[in-house]
């Protein structure tokens, strides 16, 4: 399998205009644990879940919500995210048929100019969904089932994102780059029985002021969990808190 090649390589591209940047970066991401659902935010890829007092303290307005399909019709309720030292508890574990989605779009913006990605307001979106599970896309920064056997669509404002690169993380914490088509479709490799998370990053042209603060241009940040329920186990790392710039 491919690995990533170095974030440095991807930093160094993303002085282009709005595109995907497939780098390692910290990202929110959804578990199903035996005490509910968690959403954390870290690497996985990178073996780091961030803490409270700490980076888990930019999230102070992260809403959730429980996607289910019904006859044919979605609907949803909401959640509420606890912050604990290590995750957000979500309640409940999300269910084989159900999906979570979340955002948080209060985080302060955030000069990175000495990456050279410019002053950033920065905009965070979850997903948490059954592989064969088909459900719209809501979120800005969205990634999908279409119900093709291991297909997604990728959107952006519900617009589908063409030539766009992401990464994906097995569960065993190996990674590959993903390349949607003309159609913004990508198809997943999920050997293993597990979860497999995608972190796929937009740059959107859009000058403006937030809190007080200018910025240059947004950057929407998508952590998307797809459980695969099929396929042999492998193993899963063990993970740990640690600080990050990003």
């Amino acid at each position: 399998m491919k690995i990533i090649p170095s974030v440095f390589a991807f930093t160094l591209a993303a002085v282009a205009a709005a595109v995907s940047l497939p780098a390692s970066a910290h990202y929110l991401w959804s578990e199903n644990t035996r005490q509910g659902n968690a959403i954390y935010f870290g690497g996985v890829d990178e073996n780091i879940r961030e803490k409270s007092p700490g980076k888990l303290d930019d999230f102070t307005s992260l809403t959730l919500q429980v996607q289910r399909m019904e006859k044919g019709q979605v609907t949803s309720e909401e959640r509420v995210a606890r912050k604990g030292t290590l995750a957000f508890a979500a309640g409940k574990p999300i269910p084989a048929t159900a999906s979570l989605i979340g955002s948080d779009l209060a985080v302060p913006v955030k000069d990175l100019s000495a990456y050279k990605l410019g002053i950033l307001k920065l905009n965070f979106y979850v997903r948490h969904v059954q592989i064969d599970k088909v459900f719209p896309a809501v979120l800005a920064l969205d990634a999908v089932p279409t119900g093709v056997p291991g297909q997604l669509r990728v959107s952006f404002n519900g617009q589908p994102l063409p030539a766009f690169k992401a990464k994906l993380i097995a569960p065993n914490g190996w990674t590959s780059e993903l390349k949607t088509d003309a159609a913004g479709l990508v198809q997943l490799s999920t050997p293993w029985r597990g979860n497999y998370v995608i972190e796929a990053t937009y740059f959107e042209n859009a000058s403006g002021e937030f809190q007080g603060q200018h910025f240059e241009r947004i950057r929407h940040r998508l952590g998307l969990t797809v459980v695969q329920p099929k396929g042999p186990a492998t193993f899963v790392p063990d993970y740990h808190e640690h600080e990050h710039a990003d």
